[in-house]
């Protein structure tokens, strides 16, 4: 039996930033809660997973993108640090594919980020070329990295050859040299720029390949600068690098011809894990949720008849399992938001997939005297959190109510969010009661956005009694006929239960895909 560890989404964020700045770069609260995860806790997080994989004695852990904050040259200095660090002590070997958080194209680009100092006074590190404004401080190593200079962190994740490999090669030939895997990436507008590109199989263990896919399209401006288009993940890079799906198909039909097993990352999912629920949002009007695109059924169609079986993502910080054609899609928690965790993975005769849930990460609330101070009197949730796993929820629920709500939904939302659940069939034209008439309508948002984090599966934390509550709400007023008038409450509470429904249905599909996956020769064993 093969065992293998998947992580996805550390995020690792050095708080004392290396070299490129004096003294500490804490990352605001006001920042952390309105981000999709958390920043300063990126270490202790890690590190924690890190110990967890080597009490277990896995000796490969991939890691399916966005290893660093946000691409900086000292967090991935940090970032590889740490890593070789386990690697030397537990004999662990990392692969790792690109996120969208770890490189920008071919020059890189300044960031700006605000950090909290020690008396809770917020200010704005700018990078290099950014306009100063007051209240902001120039910081030359706030900066993303190019795609030359993250590979130059990362040579020992497997993107370049390793003397312990059995076989390594890229969409372009067996050569590992940079200029070698550059890829003409043409704008719509017709402008064109060589890019490389980090894919690459390699066969780290007898009869194992890791098909390790970059997804990232960066594409000419005609200004000299790039723009990213990996809101749309797969749609985009099935449209901007043809290359990879014959690749793919390839990878796949040799595996198979040689016996190898294939396993497959690549930090945006192949398959749609969110049960379909993005487009009914959008035809709500808020075309935020529907930017960062999930793939259309035809490109995760075109992706399963390359034959690849098992494929691992991130990007979402989401736990969830979606299947289609064959090809079965495991979406990684993070380790820096809710549902914190990562992946034991055993191959056998099938595949078994075990969560492992992150739990405590010691250390993680070593900055809360200057969360404290910035807070002043103001009332954060997060910050009264008794431990790490209580940390990240209420940190999710905070986001949720400030950003998502907004992001997701009409506005008209907010306001429902105190109706009691046993006005529910009044808004509805109906008289009879049948949930709990005090509980506020609040609480079954949270419980959506908690169940879509969770891919409707236990990660989401619910009672057995509470999911029962909620699949007979999205049974009862889910399939409500109220689209005959979209402006309605009706209409808008119908798409939410109906949403809710299809996070249910998504968990108990991920379930039985996990479960097929497991029986001998499931998904051709990969």
């Amino acid at each position: 039996m093969i065992r293998l560890a998947v992580l996805s989404d550390p995020h690792l964020h050095d708080t004392s930033f290396g070299t490129a700045t004096e003294g500490l770069v804490v990352r605001s609260l006001a920042a952390s809660l309105h981000s999709t995860r958390i920043f300063n806790e990126s270490e202790p997080a890690l590190r924690e997973a890190l110990r967890q994989i080597a009490a277990e004695r896995i000796g490969l852990c991939l890691i399916a993108g966005d290893l660093t904050d946000d691409g900086q040259p000292a967090n991935w200095a940090a970032a590889a640090a740490l890593l070789a660090e386990h690697a030397e002590r537990h004999r662990t070997r990392f692969l790792l594919c690109p996120g969208n958080h770890d490189q920008w194209g071919i020059a890189g680009k300044p960031l700006v980020k605000e950090v909290v100092d020690a008396a809770g006074r917020v200010h704005r590190l700018t990078g290099p070329s950014v306009e100063p404004e007051a209240g902001t401080v120039p910081c030359p190593g706030m900066r993303m990295s190019s795609y030359a200079e993250a590979m130059g962190h990362a040579r020992a994740l497997g993107y370049f050859r390793d003397p312990r490999d059995l076989h390594w090669e890229s969409p372009f030939g067996p050569s590992d040299r940079i200029e070698d895997r550059e890829v003409a990436m043409t704008s719509p507008r017709g402008d064109r720029a060589l890019v490389f590109d980090a894919s690459y199989l390699v066969e780290p263990v007898a009869g194992l390949w890791i098909l390790s896919l970059d997804a990232n399209c960066y594409l000419p401006d005609g200004r000299g600068g790039m723009t990213d288009r990996s809101p749309e993940g797969w749609s985009a890079a099935l449209r901007f690098k043809p290359h990879l799906l014959p690749w793919i198909a390839d990878v796949a039909a040799r595996a198979g011809r040689l016996g190898k097993r294939l396993v497959a990352m690549s930090h945006y999912p192949m398959v749609d894990v969110f049960g379909g629920t993005i487009p009914q949002l959008d035809r709500l009007g808020r075309r935020r949720a529907g930017r960062r695109r999930m793939p259309e059924p035809g490109e995760t169609a075109a992706l399963a008849a390359t034959g690849l079986g098992l494929h691992f993502s991130g990007h979402w910080h989401v736990d969830a399992t979606a299947a289609c054609a064959g090809l079965v899609n495991v979406s990684v928690p993070s380790t820096v938001g809710f549902p914190a965790g990562w992946k034991l993975v055993e191959l056998g005769e099938g595949v078994r997939l075990t969560d492992r849930p992150l739990g405590e990460a010691p250390g993680w609330n070593g900055w809360h005297d200057r969360y404290h101070a910035e807070a002043a009197d103001r009332d954060i949730p997060a910050l009264a959190a008794p431990d790490y796993t209580g940390f990240l929820s209420a940190h999710y629920m905070a986001m949720v109510l400030e950003r998502r709500l907004e992001e997701d939904w009409p506005p008209r939302m907010r306001a429902l969010l105190d109706l009691p659940l046993g006005a529910l069939p009044e808004r509805f034209g109906e008289t009879a009661a049948q949930e709990p008439g005090d509980l506020p309508l609040r609480e079954i948002f949270l419980d959506w956005y908690r169940l879509r984090e969770a891919g409707g599966g236990p990660a989401a934390g619910l009672s057995e009694e509470r999911w029962r509550l909620c699949a007979a709400l999205a049974r009862r007023f889910g399939a409500v006929d109220a689209d005959g008038d979209a402006g309605s409450e009706a209409a808008l509470l119908a798409v939410f239960f109906r949403t809710l429904g299809a996070h249910l249905a998504a968990g108990e599909a991920g379930m039985r895909a996990r479960a097929e996956l497991a029986e001998p020769g499931g998904v051709a064993a990969c």
